[in-house]
């Protein structure tokens, strides 16, 4: 059993964390997030994504990355940079509820969001993993946790007890927020794409939020689902599984290595600023 990061092939964690098609985990994981009122307030506050969605976005999937398989001195580097960039984000939502960044119980849900998007997606493309693979892998994410921030007892203690967790806060927790309809907002708007490519990526991520969230957010949030958009979206898992059969693993992985290689987070349709005058 692994005791440190970074995972390494062998590793549960890096079986599942490399495969392409979890990219489809990435809207639904967000607005998981976001749909917990006090996360939602400190993204509506300190967040740049309504003006440059990409940048943050990036600059997460970078941190994630390196954090979980980078060279052991860069993932410590990650550890450290995410607490920088936490202990400032403090405040007073608009209902009037403190909240701060390193509270356990916030890091602990944005933890399990990554856990669950990851999973979810993974196993419904190749298939339900064993048992054992499932209590390792959650055991290999806890290392993921405390990187982060949580600290050690605080995550549940094995997998039945995730998903207890897990089912709970996603009845009595999370709700509709102004800044989960925005995230959704900005996947129907998206600045500066061309109109082909930004239909195409709202159509990706509205099928997998719609897909992968509780119906009773989804249709808070306006997503639309019927059974056409279902079967869309299960013809995309097939073609993850599809590719994965002819794509050796190691070569379906590069992008993962070559993300984690990278020096600065890639940035992707970037959203250029306007200077100042």
């Amino acid at each position: 059993m692994r005791e440190s990061l970074p995972f390494r092939p062998g590793d549960v964690s890096w079986k599942v964390g490399h495969e392409p098609v979890l990219a489809l985990a990435a809207a639904p994981t967000l607005l998981l997030q976001v749909c917990h009122p006090l996360v939602a307030a400190g993204v509506a506050r300190y967040s740049d994504f309504a003006s440059d969605p990409f940048a943050r976005l990036w600059r997460t999937l970078d941190i994630q990355l390196k954090l979980s398989y980078g060279r052991p001195e860069v993932s410590a580097r990650q550890s450290e940079l995410l607490h920088r960039i936490h202990q400032r984000v403090q405040g007073v939502s608009e209902e009037g509820v403190p909240y701060r960044a390193l509270d356990p119980e916030l890091l602990l849900w944005v933890w399990a969001t990554l856990v669950h998007g990851q999973l979810t997606v993974y196993e419904l493309t190749f298939g339900v993993l064993s048992k054992a693979d499932r209590e390792t892998f959650y055991r290999e994410q806890q290392l993921v946790a405390h990187a982060c921030g949580v600290p050690e007892g605080a995550c549940p203690p094995d997998f039945a007890a995730f998903r207890r967790y897990f089912a709970r806060m996603l009845e009595e927790e999370l709700e509709v927020t102004e800044t989960a309809r925005q995230v959704v907002s900005l996947g129907n708007d998206l600045p500066r794409l061309p109109p082909a490519l930004g239909a195409a990526y709202s159509r990706f991520n509205l099928l997998a939020a719609g897909a992968m969230l509780p119906r009773r957010l989804r249709e808070g949030l306006g997503i639309p689902w019927s059974p056409r958009r279902d079967r869309l979206f299960r013809m995309m898992l097939l073609a993850g599984r599809a590719g994965a059969l002819v794509v050796p693993g190691a070569v379906r992985g590069r992008p993962v290595d070559a993300l984690v290689d990278r020096e600065r987070p890639l940035r992707l349709f970037a959203v250029r600023r306007a200077r100042a005058a």
